[in-house]
């Protein structure tokens, strides 16, 4: 449900992602027409991967989370912890109880390069909202 007077809205995570699929990205706002700020119910491994062209930060709204790095010790994540992610670092998110929702910050046309034979293509599923 959003609402809002004006220039401003308001919406609420857990609504916005409501019905749909986990892993389907909504794309919440974009700042400066640079960066985005997306939210996603989180659900099993995502494909390893590395960002092309850009930092990503995660932080977890909801359950728990890890990230699984390339040659570096993984980190586990709870609500309201987050980390960001260097360009080019080989990773693979994983949803470590049900129903974890996470906030994903990155900038605009954010590239993915699979390290994996055959990727989950549906890791993604990016939305935009109206």
């Amino acid at each position: 449900m959003e609402r809002g007077l004006g220039a401003l809205r308001t919406f609420n995570v857990i609504d916005t992602l409501a019905g749909h699929p986990p892993r389907t990205n909504f794309n919440m706002f974009r700042l400066d027409g640079a960066y985005n700020m997306r939210i996603a119910r989180v659900e099993g491994r995502f494909p390893w991967h590395r960002h092309t062209n850009g930092d990503e930060g995660w932080l977890v709204l909801k359950g728990r989370l890890r990230i699984d790095v390339e040659g570096e010790e993984s980190q586990e994540m709870g609500a309201l912890e987050g980390t960001m992610i260097p360009k080019g670092l080989v990773h693979s998110p994983i949803a470590l109880e049900e129903d974890t929702v996470v906030a994903v910050f990155n900038i605009d046309k954010f590239a993915h390069e699979y390290v994996e034979p055959e990727p989950d293509l549906q890791a993604f599923n990016e939305t935009d909202v109206k």
